[in-house]
């Protein structure tokens, strides 16, 4: 069977959990259309049956599709896709794309229905990045960030930080409330947070030059590596004190120091970084 050139997917994606995790809700009629079988990465239901170039797995399966390619016109009926943004998932007509791939063909026919979302998925999105982006909503979900600041990333290498991060953000709002003589809103409190803590401590990083050191991370990543070993309650018009500062630039050193060290010691012995590809959002706020 001829397979989809370029094609290196292991799996398909499911679309089941896809649609849970990034909370996709109204499915809106599209019609008709020719669809590139490169756009196609996942299944509703039979993720099982076919890899992720869309190759039968079993044998019953390979001579059921071989037989129905002895009638040529199977090949060129409509399948039915569900369309997320650039990527599409075969709901219906399995067999036949699995047919017009291994002919050669690049587009097939198809009745699209579309989920909308805000994310950008496409051929090369990997379930991994699809659980790191639904835990990155989610932790701007209960935070409060999501409407504080709609717009802006929070990405993380390693999706476990989430908690971290999300401890700074709440331990952050409980004390500015107490601060304040009032119970603050968790989008009032993310934002204080925010202003006063997250972006300070980028500003920090770049004033004394660790962006360059700190290439590979993102700004979420920074932010955890400056601010541990930061506590103590927050007074009404704190500011991140001196000694703070001065050990959380000590963390970045240290990791850098860290990371030549295992360069020097070879590959064998590095314990290499997880890093996990999220998908893009809007560009942030300024």
């Amino acid at each position: 069977m001829v397979t989809l050139r370029g094609c290196d997917r292991p799996d398909l994606l499911p679309f089941e959990e896809v649609r849970r995790r990034l909370g996709l809700m109204t499915r809106l009629p599209v019609g008709r259309r020719e669809v590139p079988v490169a756009e196609i990465i996942g299944s509703v239901g039979r993720v099982a049956d076919f890899d992720g170039c869309f190759r039968p797995r079993g044998k019953r399966l390979r001579a059921d599709i071989a037989e129905r390619a002895a009638n040529p016109a199977v090949i060129d009926m409509p399948i039915t896709l569900l369309q997320v943004d650039h990527a599409y998932f075969v709901e219906d007509g399995h067999k036949r794309l699995a047919m017009a791939i291994a002919a050669g063909r690049k587009d097939v026919e198809a009745n699209v229905d579309r989920f909308e979302t805000d994310l950008h998925l496409a051929p090369g999105t990997t379930m991994a990045s699809i659980r790191a982006t639904a835990q990155e909503r989610r932790f701007r979900r209960v935070t409060g960030l999501d409407v504080a600041l709609p717009r802006r990333r929070f990405a993380l290498s390693d999706s476990d930080g989430y908690l971290e991060l999300q401890e700074s953000v709440k331990a952050h709002t409980l004390d500015f409330s107490r601060s304040e003589g009032r119970l603050v809103s968790p989008e009032e409190g993310a934002r204080h947070w925010y202003d006063t803590l997250f972006a300070p401590i980028l500003e920090i990083l770049e004033a004394n030059g660790a962006l360059r050191l700190l290439a590979s991370m993102t700004d979420a990543d920074r932010f955890l590596l400056f601010r541990r070993g930061l506590d103590g309650p927050m007074d009404r018009d704190w500011r991140i004190p001196a000694w703070a500062i001065e050990g959380g630039l000590a963390n970045v050193r240290g990791r850098e120091h860290r990371r030549g060290v295992r360069a020097r010691l070879g590959p064998l012995s590095r314990t290499a970084d997880r890093p996990v590809q999220l998908l893009p959002q809007e560009p942030r706020d300024p």
